[in-house]
């Protein structure tokens, strides 16, 4: 059977159509996997296997949260074997407002903001950037991004936020993320969770 081209012009979209076959094509390379809303207190924030495993290397998060207790700083830590493993991280964040950094090759947590965070109405923080190498064995998972955020008395602050493996453990595969305050719960927020297409 010969096929026909259909025009953008030859269809009117705003009428109804049942499709009873298949509609193949470029699938969208962003797939949502998570999409939460946090509305009571919670001491951490884990992201599990379910979501993050082998199916993709890649996984782009965005997230926002505010704390229980003001000035705090956000954390994230990965899960190796759906156990927390968070010897031998690394992590570098450059303030976009000041121009100040601050660093560590060696510690337990990848810090997401330069600044703590505030807790009045309004004050939190957005995260937002790619986990990468999840499933590699030869180049560290890291995760590179943004964060965007208010500290005590409403003030703003931007960041760019790099933190991962070190090469000493490049061979570990991660299976889950661990997004926490120091010293605070999380009082609200939200979390979305994109798989990247192959």
């Amino acid at each position: 059977m010969a096929l026909s081209k259909i025009q953008a012009e030859s269809m009117n979209l705003a009428d109804t159509y049942a499709f009873s076959g298949t509609v193949s094509g470029t699938p969208s390379d962003m797939k949502l996997l998570l999409n939460e809303t946090i509305s009571s207190s919670i001491g951490q924030y884990d992201i599990s296997s379910t979501y993050i495993n082998s199916t993709y290397d890649t996984y782009y998060l965005d997230a926002s949260f505010r704390p229980e207790s003001d000035s705090k700083l956000l954390y994230m830590k990965p899960f190796v074997g759906g156990v927390i493993s968070d010897s031998g991280l690394a992590y570098a964040n450059f303030n976009i407002d000041t121009g100040q950094r601050v660093f560590s090759d060696s510690t337990t947590n990848i810090r997401c903001a330069y600044n703590a965070v505030g807790n009045a109405n309004g004050e939190s923080i957005s995260l937002n950037g790619y986990l990468q190498n999840i499933n590699s064995t030869t180049i560290p998972w890291c995760f590179s991004g943004m964060s965007n955020y208010y500290m005590t008395n409403g003030y703003h602050g931007s960041n760019c936020v790099t933190g991962g493996y070190v090469v000493a453990n490049r061979a570990l595969v991660v299976n889950g993320l661990r997004l926490l305050f120091s010293g605070s719960n999380i009082q609200e927020g939200t979390v979305k969770l994109y798989g990247l297409r192959k």
